[in-house]
């Protein structure tokens, strides 16, 4: 599992040797090791029957692969939530900047539809998208529940 740390510094560093200000803290990349579940259950926290009924063996088991921490600091500086909110809020900059486009679809508007809430972000100037289906194919489980 990968969690950042926030130190108090003046950039950050991302891909490349770039150096990225950023309100004066620095981004440290922290890899923590995965879930033990030998562990848990000498302890009396049996959780691993518990997650392979629900079919994330193989979540638990990515989450021992390579980390690439420079790709991580490069996503996260720059990802952005889209959810219905933002959406909307897209929709309303395009009203004010043209007014006789209110009350169009999306479509009309020249805009996406919007379908699920999404992070967006950019590697080297890749527009990255990540979704719930996305995550759920990656760790071969369904989309499915909240």
């Amino acid at each position: 599992m990968t969690t950042f740390s926030w130190n108090q510094g003046t950039s950050i560093q991302v891909a490349i040797g770039e150096a990225y200000q950023w309100e004066g803290w620095e981004l440290t990349v922290l890899v923590e090791s995965p879930v033990d579940f030998l562990s848990l259950a000498h302890h009396g926290c049996e959780l691993k029957n518990f997650f392979h009924a629900q079919g994330l063996d193989n979540y638990f088991c990515m989450l021992s692969g390579p980390t690439s921490q420079n790709l991580i600091k490069y996503f996260s500086v720059r990802a952005e939530i889209y959810d219905n909110h933002a959406a909307k809020m897209e929709e309303h900059e395009k009203v004010l900047i043209d007014p006789s486009v209110e009350g169009k679809t999306r479509e009309q508007l020249g805009l996406k539809p919007f379908t699920c809430t999404e992070i967006r972000s950019n590697i080297m100037g890749i527009l990255v998208t990540i979704t719930e289906e996305i995550i759920a194919r990656a760790i071969r489980t369904e989309a499915e529940g909240s």
